[in-house]
């Protein structure tokens, strides 16, 4: 129990949903608190709030929900005023998300998550700091400390806690301030899906039990610190992380180990092994080298699990994993390898067969010289990917077509940036109709089934966009459909841009008819990759007579017509270079590419199509804001095209709906490809295409 609470009240900042709503049930069931006000952003309009205050006052609490908005300090204010000198403690809770790397920040997007943290904190620091209270504690996250990077203003935010706590022990306040890990399934964790909580696992940070975290914070309370860290670590699965392990961190992993399985001497020693070995030994070793590190990857616990001929995406790959995969083979061999290697080389087989060619340059021109040069004189690794990527020297100006564009966008001017990326465009080599391209971009099976009909997805086209887009959501369909993914053309080198619509829509036709095969098929587009989709399906009617089984919108704004009105499109061209730690610094033909098909997207003809329309609609905000990791939406948000469209929700974000929501995402395809409604706008096409 709680000392010094009685019949006073308690104030739990953070809403009513996550962390806030876990820790006010704790200090009701666990510590006797009778009196609560529960301030979120939303107030009584937050979801699931009258269930947990139904819950509580079943418990014999007296509660109070307030919307507030910690991050102004007249409301923080006005809500310690009205509770007056009942006041008896404070368990600041709030929070907000909106990751990026340093260089990707501005001060709208410092201040959308110091706000809420940082100054919500200060404010209830100075306003009941005369109130004499038993305890004020901070949510403070591990983020600061150890975690991976791409959260530099959530970092800071936190750290600043954590300094509040030591300043008001300091003075003889009250304060402790909690760095928690990731806490599974609530808070930011809420919206992470398996394969992210397993990968922080591997990494030896395994998401806290939220029965765990409370019980962390009872210790927390009890240990009379002002700031302490509750963050579960596996010593083993820390030892044998591939990456660079956290600074703070690495006296838990003894240096002769640590070297050993990082450094130089594992690479030395496979490529003595090679250069011992006949080529068909030495292919041997690299297939078994690579279908190892990605069964482990994967979760298998054996390589009888993947088929070496089988594409990365279609084993269940994603980008992030593919990174993974990529950088512990980087460390295994003492090769550069490019960041998207692995999506690249298609399969494991070719993977191998690339490592191979490598391999044997780097042996016969200077042995392990590659990894030696790589290394500085303290041993450790200097410019390898797994650090992310790449940045310009500190001081030099902008010199490349990506760090001017990324400096137009850092600077508020995203506009003169894609305009910089349109002329890049127009000296490139372009067809104006598709005729007078020997080769289109072929698709990429995901995913094989011999019922139903096939899906095949339009990437977006954007320097991020891919056939990986559509990894983790086709991971979800369990085999049930056949699943292609078709690339945009113009993103790699060598490849010739469309220069108008008309040109464009022709090329995605042409390869949609040649991945059908003639078979029934559904198009499916995420985001600008809808709009794709829906493009090509008129098309498709109109000037082939094909008509598609179906066509899937996936959050896509209509802009045409100004429906992206809620689009915030600087920071989705800031969030896109936080995805350069995946995908490696963009080079020009990505970025050109984007700034063609930018242009050309809102000029598509979209005239209605017959094909039945699925629009799967986001119900949470495109950037995290207050106090839940992605609240919902009140306006904003992408709607359906025709009134004759299907509409269904998920639960989700714009990049959530095809990440950590994805298995949703694809229970809502899978319930509309089962309808009544789609099957019988299909008929007899439908049902050959679920007899094949």
């Amino acid at each position: 129990m709680l000392s010094g609470v009685g019949e006073g009240v308690v104030l739990v900042t953070g809403g009513t949903g996550g962390l806030g709503g876990l820790v006010a049930r704790h200090l009701v069931v666990v510590h006797g608190v009778r009196r609560l006000v529960l301030a979120g952003r939303r107030g009584l309009g937050a979801p699931g709030v009258d269930v947990l205050v139904g819950e509580l006052e079943g418990l014999g609490a007296e509660v109070s929900v307030v919307a507030c908005d910690v991050s102004d300090r007249g409301a923080v204010a006005s809500l310690v005023e009205g509770i007056g000198a009942g006041l008896v403690g404070v368990v600041h809770a709030a929070g907000a998300g909106d990751n990026g790397l340093v260089g990707s920040m501005d001060g709208a997007r410092l201040d959308r998550v110091l706000g809420a943290k940082a100054d919500g904190a200060w404010y209830l620091h100075e306003l009941t700091r005369d109130h004499g209270l038993a305890f004020f504690v901070l949510f403070s996250s591990a983020g600061g400390s150890v975690l991976a990077a791409g959260q530099a203003n959530y970092a800071a935010a936190n750290v600043f806690l954590d300094a509040l706590a030591a300043y008001r022990r300091a003075e003889g306040l009250p304060a402790t301030s909690l760095a928690y890990g990731l806490w599974a399934g609530a808070g930011m964790g809420e919206w992470l899906g398996e394969a992210d909580l397993e990968r922080m696992r591997r990494q030896g940070l395994p998401a806290l039990e939220p029965e765990q975290g409370l019980a962390l914070f009872d210790a927390g309370l009890r240990s009379g610190r002002a700031a302490l860290v509750p963050l579960p670590i596996d010593v083993t699965a820390l030892r044998t992380r591939t990456d660079t392990i956290p600074a703070l961190l690495r006296d838990l992993v003894p240096t002769t180990r640590r070297r050993s399985a990082v450094a130089r001497p594992d690479a030395a020693s496979l490529r003595q092994r090679f250069t011992q070995a006949d080529q068909a030994g030495q292919e041997a070793l690299l297939k078994a080298l690579v279908m190892e590190r990605a069964a482990a990857l994967l979760g298998h616990n054996s390589v009888d699990a993947l088929d070496a001929e089988r594409d990365f995406l279609e084993a269940g790959f994603d980008s992030l994993s593919a990174m993974e995969l990529r950088n512990v083979l980087m460390k295994d061999t003492g090769l550069r390898l490019p960041p998207m290697v692995v999506f690249d080389s298609k399969s494991p087989a070719e993977l191998a067969r690339l490592l191979h060619t490598d391999l044997l340059a780097s042996t016969q021109a200077d042995g392990a010289g590659q990894a030696e040069a790589s290394e500085g004189a303290d041993g450790t690794e200097h410019g390898s990917a797994a650090d992310g990527a790449e940045a310009p020297s500190v001081g030099r100006p902008p010199e490349t077509l990506r760090d001017l564009f990324h400096s137009a966008v850092v600077s508020g001017r995203a506009d003169k940036g894609f305009a910089l990326l349109q002329a890049a465009a127009d000296v490139r080599p372009g067809f104006g109709s598709v005729d007078e391209i020997d080769r289109l971009p072929t698709a990429v099976r995901l995913a094989d089934a011999s019922q139903g009909p096939h899906l095949i997805c339009l990437s977006t086209p954007m320097a991020t966009g891919g056939v990986h887009q559509h990894a983790r959501l086709v991971s979800h369909f369990g085999g049930r459909h056949r699943i292609s993914a078709l690339p945009v053309p113009g993103f790699l080198a060598g490849e010739s841009l469309p220069t108008s619509s008309d040109a464009a829509v022709q090329a995605l036709a042409r390869s949609v008819l040649d991945a059908a095969d003639g078979k029934p098929f559904v198009l499916l587009g995420y985001s600008s990759g809808g709009t794709l989709a829906y493009a090509t399906a008129g098309y498709l009617e109109r000037e082939c007579g094909v008509r598609p089984a179906g066509v899937i919108l996936l959050d896509t704004f209509k802009v045409h017509d100004g429906g992206s009105d809620g689009v915030p499109l600087d920071g989705l061209a800031l969030g896109m270079f936080d995805k350069e730690a995946v995908f490696g610094r963009f080079d020009s033909s990505r970025l050109s590419a984007m700034g063609r098909w930018v242009e050309l997207v809102p000029q598509l003809p979209l005239t209605p199509v017959e094909a039945p329309v699925l629009f799967v609609q986001c119900t949470q905000s495109f950037v995290p804001d207050g106090d839940d990791a992605s609240p919902d939406l009140g306006s904003g948000r992408a709607e359906p095209w025709e009134a004759g469209h299907t509409l269904r929700t998920v639960r989700a974000n714009h990049f959530t709906l095809v990440e950590d929501r994805a298995e949703e995402t694809a229970h809502v395809i899978d319930e509309w490809l089962a309808s009544d409604e789609w099957s019988a706008s299909n008929g007899a096409a439908a049902d050959a295409g679920a007899t094949e």
